[in-house]
């Protein structure tokens, strides 16, 4: 009864379609898709008189007969749904209506759509079971590609059929259950891809039978049960691997080292254990190496050596451990090293970078030591440059500081020494520079150029010296951090002129001299701590215009005068400690002022905390100081009394 009612079905589109012809169904899915009033597909016209004219419509091809063969309106910005009369253009070899915005669900009338060697409907947000009984009728089907709609439910079974088949692409949905078995049958297949979707149970070994095979796609998302099976080392055509965030298991299958034309192993975030097969390194295609957010352990095999072809290596946040192979800086391709989050000792090879190729270096987080190899930028290509939390020691090499491709530099963490190359404050491209938390001595350049770089942090060094006004050239500038160094001298305006800054740190030096009253220039600051310094003169009272300001503090300096009684007005600021100096008056008992208790006025003798109504304190200045001078006098005359007093009772 259902063959009969399908042939009955493409029997009166048979009819309908030689009746009507192909532009009446073009014009209603145009009405379908676009809308009455909408101008896409504008040129789909009914006006010309001409029975040929819907074969000059855009994206539409014909044959002899004027009958439509290819439907292309990819990119159309089209929404809304198919209608059932899409069926009726049974000639059509060709459809195409990936990245658009249509929904809704497939209709089955698509099954008489039995010339199709090409369905692309990618990039949409068709929803629902994907009606695989469409494709029963499309034995010359070669591609179909549904990757990113809204399909849900079981996949197809009905696609073992299609034995013309060479690309499948199911990823990007919410489908779930399991792969069928199946689908082993589709021994045409180039390329299957169900990454993306919800699917679970074991992987299938019976995928290795599609010896044809040269992209297999089957992670993110995902969550099988198991790993990857063994079988897949029998798979020689394969070109890309990509089973990453699926769950996986156990161990890195020995066989995956038989793939010879294998280009990209993609098996990251999973949960695969034990060590690295030595038996990859027989994967001499190979480009694109990604084992990392793992748990596999040991060393970097030795016979990496033999991966001439790479390029990437990502190895990062497994537990590996032991020496990286000397061997590693031979690789003539490698431009991307990424170990970072693992216990490998020891030090650097010495000549990583020697290819000339190298652009992304982060070892970080590991228990490295040694010096730093002085050609890692040796092509100047490089562009990361990341060591820190590991035990490295001696200078920045010089050679580093003519790197001008160099966008972060993540030194942070070690024991490097000696003068920070000049260089490193000139490079065209840095964002970040991070070298806080070393040795480094010396004094900073006085000039400085980059346009690009928004962070600078050289905190708890030994840096001397004055702090350069050339930092005020960084004109993109974010943050600044130079505290608990030994920097000494005033601060400079020119660096409080940086229109960006929204963090600076200059605590805990031997900085002099009032606070700029340019400090009110500093509109995006967020944060400001000049605390532990020797800054005397009073609090600017422009500091409060500081309207984003949530963090303040300047204590233990030598700042006398009153606290700004504009700082009531700052509703953004959250801390403030001006404890420890030589401040006096009365704190403003209003406004944002009544936010901080009395730890943040402490240690200023003559100055009363908002919370403290009966204090009595001087005025002005000049009272506090010659009120100081008297109670120091009078501090000393009883001294001086109780000595006498003492002598006399002896």
């Amino acid at each position: 009864m259902r063959i009969s009612l399908q042939l009955l079905l493409i029997l009166v589109f048979a009819i309908s379609s030689a009746c009507g012809g192909d532009l009446e169904v073009l014009l209603k899915l145009k009405s379908s898709m676009t809308g009455a009033r909408d101008s896409r597909l504008e040129d789909w016209d009914s006006s010309r008189e001409s029975t040929s004219a819907h074969c000059s419509f855009s994206g539409v091809a014909c044959d002899g007969g004027n009958r439509v063969v290819s439907l292309n309106v990819s990119a159309h910005n089209l929404s809304g749904s198919l209608p059932p009369e899409i069926g009726l253009l049974n000639n059509v070899e060709i459809m195409i209506l990936a990245s658009n915005n249509l929904t809704g669900r497939i209709p089955v009338e698509m099954a008489n759509l039995t010339s199709l060697k090409i369905l692309n409907i990618s990039n949409n947000l068709f929803m629902g079971n994907f009606p695989g009984e469409i494709a029963l009728g499309m034995t010359s089907l070669e591609v179909l590609d549904i990757y990113n709609n809204n399909f849900s439910g079981p996949l197809p079974t009905e696609l073992e059929n299609l034995k013309n088949l060479k690309h499948l692409h199911l990823g990007g949905n919410y489908f779930s259950g399991r792969i069928p078995d199946s689908y082993s049958n589709i021994q045409s297949l180039e390329y299957f891809g169900c990454n993306g979707n919800d699917l679970s149970g074991k992987i299938p070994a019976g995928l290795a039978q599609m010896k044809q095979l040269k992209y297999l796609f089957l992670g993110y998302y995902n969550s099988y049960e198991g790993g990857i099976p063994p079988e897949f080392g029998s798979l020689t055509s394969l070109e890309v691997l990509d089973m990453a965030f699926c769950n996986l298991s156990g161990q890195i299958p020995v066989s995956l080292g038989q793939l010879k034309h294998l280009q990209y192993l993609y098996i990251q975030m999973n949960s695969l254990s034990a060590a690295i097969p030595h038996e990859l390194s027989g994967l001499i295609s190979l480009e694109f190496l990604d084992l990392s957010i793992n748990q596999l352990s040991g060393e970097i095999p030795g016979s990496f050596c033999k991966l001439k072809n790479v390029t990437l290596i990502h190895l990062f946040k497994n537990n590996l451990s032991g020496r990286i192979p000397a061997c590693i800086g031979d690789l003539p391709n490698l431009k991307v090293l990424h170990i970072w989050g693992n216990n490998f000792t020891s030090e650097l090879p010495e000549n990583l970078g020697w290819n000339e190729k190298l652009t992304h270096l982060d070892v970080s987080f590991n228990r490295l030591t040694g010096p730093i190899p002085p050609n890692l930028c040796k092509g100047g290509k490089l562009s990361e440059f990341i060591l820190m939390n590991n035990f490295f020691y001696g200078p920045i090499p010089e050679e580093l500081g003519n790197c001008k491709n160099l966008t972060k530099i993540r030194l942070q963490n070690n024991r490097l020494d000696g003068t920070i190359p000049a260089g490193i404050f000139n490079m065209p491209a840095s964002t970040i520079i991070e070298l806080n938390n070393n040795n480094f001595s010396g004094e900073l350049p006085s000039n400085m150029s980059s346009n690009a770089l928004e962070l600078l942090e050289l905190s708890s060094n030994g840096i001397t010296g004055r702090i350069p006004p050339a930092i005020g050239n960084l004109q993109n500038l974010k943050t600044l951090l130079l505290d608990r160094n030994r920097f000494y001298g005033e601060i400079s305006e020119a660096i409080l002129n940086l229109k960006f800054l929204s963090g600076i740190n200059l605590s805990t030096n031997n900085l002099s001299g009032a606070i700029p009253p340019s400090i009110s220039n500093c509109t995006s600051l967020t944060s400001l701590d000049f605390s532990r310094n020797s800054l005397n003169g009073e609090i600017p009272s422009g500091i409060a215009a500081l309207k984003n300001l949530a963090f303040l503090n300047v204590s233990e300096n030598h700042l006398s005068g009153q606290v700004p009684s504009e700082i009531q007005y700052m509703l953004s600021l959250a801390k403030l400690d001006v404890s420890n100096n030589n401040l006096s008056g009365r704190v403003p008992s209003s406004g944002q002022l009544l936010a901080f208790d009395d730890s943040s006025f402490s240690g200023n003798p003559y100055l009363c905390s908002p919370h403290n109504i009966s204090c009595q304190s001087p005025v002005n200045s000049n009272q506090t100081s010659n009120s100081r001078h008297s109670y120091r006098g009078w501090q000393s005359i009883q001294k001086l009394t109780v000595s006498l007093i003492t002598v006399c009772l002896l």
